[in-house]
């Protein structure tokens, strides 16, 4: 079955006339078309560059705009989801284990009620210091079974149960009592991982980056005049203005996020002592992969020296990827990128640094190969900052016949 019928049936791409907009299109083969958006219509996209040039969005994998996405900054709140998802905006309240926020993309009279179940933390304020916040990240990844966490700021923490939230106080159940804990102390909310509800997995799909730094799974995208449609996993029908969106990347039977896949082996060789782990659609710290501003929803995040190899099936025909020394090392690292195909070197990276660009990894052809294994090897500083980011790593599969 062909994508594009099969998630035009899904409603992802949907039927509309758009005002022009300069953009990036990314095709399955890794192309890059720059252009002026002038129709998505029918499963089709047409734009503009020297002539009008049409694709089949069977045949693309991201529409890039020319719109920036903000960050969020200190003070602000967000909504960390199930399935790597976020949300930007004002946390007001909880009722009937539903949160209650008002995002201003939406309006605040339809913003999403999110289900308690749904939300892996909640953030009433957003760290200082770019070293604050990957300890945040890395904090709340780090979160264990058996209770919610409340994190203050002065850096003391509270475990319990978590039973309510409003715009004065936030009440946990203690082994004490009921604690009821001024909210302008507390600095994250992280709730019980076992209580909470897994996004459906579902191999079609789009992922928004949205221009106020959210970030929306969706399995329906449709565009109208009024802007988007969209049927997010975790947040249900949401209705987004027409310049909102700052990208869209399609996922689906025949680009697969390696990240989807669980890895066959995977072989750490510290420097000196230091251990780490591979990190799926994060980095090494699980805050958003990210080379030189740019963010990636998905990749892995490792370190040197690592090497991770994944089993290949019938029908992958080809990998591709993007890598890079992350930005959390401020422009240090040192490190060496590479691929095997059964053990055999077919590409190598330069030294990459801090401060290289990223660099894209040419498409390497896995017919006949059974397995995949990516590198990362020591630079010339050893393993210092080697925060190394394989980022966007698709296997495209033939289509079904």
């Amino acid at each position: 079955m062909r994508i594009g019928a099969f998630v035009l049936g899904l409603g992802i791409f949907g039927s509309v006339l758009l005002a022009a907009e300069s953009v990036t299109v990314t095709s399955v083969s890794g192309k890059k078309n720059d252009g002026v958006l002038k129709s998505w219509m029918n499963g089709r996209l047409v734009f503009a560059s020297t002539t009008d040039q049409e694709f089949d969005l069977a045949d693309v994998r991201s529409v890039i705009f020319e719109h920036t996405p903000q960050r969020m900054s200190t003070g602000e709140t967000g909504i960390w989801l199930t399935g790597g998802d976020r949300v930007s905006a004002k946390v007001v309240s909880t009722a009937n284990e539903h949160l209650n926020i008002s995002w201003p993309l939406c309006g605040s009279s339809d913003s999403p009620k999110i289900p308690l179940e749904r939300i892996v933390a909640i953030i009433l304020e957003w760290p200082l210091t770019g070293q604050d916040q990957q300890r945040m990240w890395s904090d709340i990844a780090a979160c264990g079974p058996g209770s919610d966490v409340l994190m203050f700021r002065n850096g003391d923490r509270s475990q319990g149960e978590f039973e309510k939230l409003d715009a004065s106080f936030v009440d946990l159940k203690g082994a004490t009592g009921l604690l009821k804990l001024d909210r302008s102390r507390v600095r994250a909310i992280c709730f019980n991982p076992e209580l909470s509800a897994a996004t459906p997995g579902n191999p079609t799909r789009a992922i928004l980056a949205l221009i106020d730094g959210s970030r929306i799974t969706a399995t329906s995208v449709e565009m109208d005049e009024s802007g988007y449609k969209v049927l997010s996993t975790t947040l249900g029908k949401l209705s987004l203005p027409p310049d909102s969106v700052v990208s869209c990347h399609f996922f689906s039977d025949t680009v697969v996020p390696l990240s989807d896949r669980d890895p066959a082996k995977i072989r750490f060789t510290p420097y000196l002592s230091a251990q780490w782990t591979l990190v799926r659609n994060a980095n090494v710290f699980h805050s958003p992969l990210t080379l030189r501003g740019n963010e990636f929803a998905i990749g892995l995040g490792m370190h040197s020296r690592m090497e991770v190899t994944y089993n290949l099936l019938e029908g992958d025909r080809e990998f591709q990827g993007v890598v890079g020394i992350d930005d959390a090392a401020k422009g240090a690292g040192s490190a060496l990128f590479a691929v095997e195909l059964d053990g055999k070197r077919v590409w190598n990276s330069q030294e990459l640094t801090g401060k290289s660009p990223a660099t894209s990894v040419p498409s390497i052809k896995l017919r006949g190969s059974k397995e995949i294994t990516l590198f990362v090897e020591f630079g010339q500083t050893g393993d210092v900052s080697d925060y190394a980011d394989w980022c966007d790593t698709v296997l495209i599969r033939d289509r079904a016949r």
